[in-house]
């Protein structure tokens, strides 16, 4: 089931480079434009489907960058695009699979992993990806949290759990 739309992944793609849209101008807006925050300040990732697949990648590629990751209803690798756009899924495969794939990024990064979490809804189509990822890091010692709860890919279930992201995100001590 697709819902339409397009979307970036915050993958570089069609001439435009949403990663570092995201880790650098995003971040840098932040703060130039709130008044507490700094360079020195914690920064953490979070997002959700799609945007939980950007955070939990770009997350565990830039570890010098984020002081922990959390995702919601995450697509866990680009070849779960289709579900959501219908863009052609060649637009975001220009980059290696180790680039597209949360697994790979989070493998290649183990031993600088900042803290990170993610849950999803146990009716969301992308439960069984989510599973495996979290079997995968468990195989390879990956420290993580996992959790799943009742709920499907909907605004209600993000609305209710991205109070565990925020909690998560309190209690790290950087």
């Amino acid at each position: 089931m697709a819902y339409g739309g397009d979307g970036s992944a915050y993958l570089p793609h069609n001439s435009k480079n949403f990663e570092n849209w995201i880790v650098e101008d995003v971040n840098n807006a932040i703060i130039e434009n709130i008044d507490c925050t700094s360079t020195k300040s914690n920064l953490f990732i979070s997002g959700l489907s799609m945007g939980g697949y950007g955070a939990l990648r770009l997350g565990a590629k830039h570890t010098e960058t984020y002081s922990a990751i959390s995702g919601h209803s995450s697509i866990t690798d680009i070849t779960q695009m289709h579900l959501f756009v219908e863009e052609d899924e060649a637009l975001y495969t220009e980059k290696e699979q180790t680039e597209t794939s949360v697994f790979d990024m989070m493998l290649s990064n183990k031993n600088n992993l900042p803290p990170t979490r993610f849950d999803c809804g146990k009716d969301d189509l992308l439960i069984e990806h989510n599973r495996k990822l979290h079997n995968q890091l468990i195989a390879q010692k990956i420290p993580h949290v996992y959790e799943e709860f009742e709920g499907a890919h909907e605004w209600p279930y993000w609305q209710e759990h991205i109070k565990k992201s925020l909690l998560f995100f309190n209690n790290i001590n950087t």
